[in-house]
């Protein structure tokens, strides 16, 4: 996508890195654990409710609410008419960037580059016509050759820490196909892990979910009071992922260092 640093640079003082795995971090959400906890509340939750949950959740950054990529996330399906497509616009920015980088490292975790990419439909929106961030997506050349819009609202309904089988239909069987997920937001999960069940018992082999943002709550723990204060240590950058960081290696390098580098 043509200018993406132009679209997407405002937001980067507000972006934070995303951790690696590691003590203190959730394996799942990459927020922080309670002592003595091995998922946070929200992932032990939602991964419980589905009967085939993703483990692998790869947020492009941390955030806050409110703040100015919560009010970007917000804003661009949300906002004022007249701000919508230009901040639909900037989302797809700081995706085309993501992905022009790290798409190889999505690939690791599905165990092969995706088959397919779908996003998230919303289960509360009115508003008539595609999500915008089925916009966003499609405006990203290599997200939009492998885009198709799987997912439409099942029986369901998911709630705050409430996930299910039910909540998403999907339109075709999927055969053994590995599936990258996208949505703009992480705060409980249910919606994504609701999409990421209904995605697995449809036949796909792997679901992997990519997310704009992660909400985190610094005061909630002790670990997301440290997260967030690491996270804010040094600038955002688009060089390295959390799936970089599990490695111990980054800079947007998609192989693992040398030995001696």
């Amino acid at each position: 996508m043509a200018d993406a640093a132009r679209y997407s640079d405002p937001y980067l003082a507000a972006c934070r890195p995303v951790p690696a795995r590691g003590p203190g971090v959730c394996p799942v959400c990459r927020s922080g654990l309670p002592p003595g906890y091995r998922l946070c509340h929200s992932c032990a939750l939602t991964t419980s409710q589905v009967s085939c949950p993703t483990r692998h959740i790869v947020p492009v950054s941390l955030y806050q609410s409110p703040g100015p990529l919560g009010r970007l996330l917000r804003g661009y399906k949300d906002g004022p008419a007249a701000a919508r497509g230009m901040r639909t616009v900037q989302v797809a920015a700081i995706l085309g960037r993501f992905a022009a980088r790290h798409l190889p490292c999505l690939a690791g975790v599905l165990g092969g580059g995706p088959d397919v990419i779908t996003t998230v439909p919303t289960t509360r929106r009115t508003r008539p016509g595609p999500h915008p961030l089925q916009a966003a997506v499609t405006a990203v050349t290599p997200l939009a050759a492998l885009h198709q819009p799987l997912l439409a609202p099942g029986p369901g309904r998911p709630a705050h820490n409430q996930a299910g089988d039910s909540t998403f239909l999907v339109r075709r069987p999927l055969a053994g196909q590995r599936v990258l997920l996208i949505d703009d937001t992480f705060t409980t999960g249910a919606r994504l892990q609701s999409a990421a069940s209904a995605l697995r018992l449809a036949g796909a082999s792997a679901v992997a979910g990519l997310t704009v943002g992660r909400v985190i709550w610094p005061g909630r723990n002790e670990n997301c009071r440290r997260i967030w204060e690491r996270a804010g240590a040094a600038p955002f950058s688009f060089a390295g992922c959390c799936l970089c960081r599990d490695a111990g290696w980054c800079g947007g390098r998609h192989e693992p260092p040398a030995a001696g580098n």
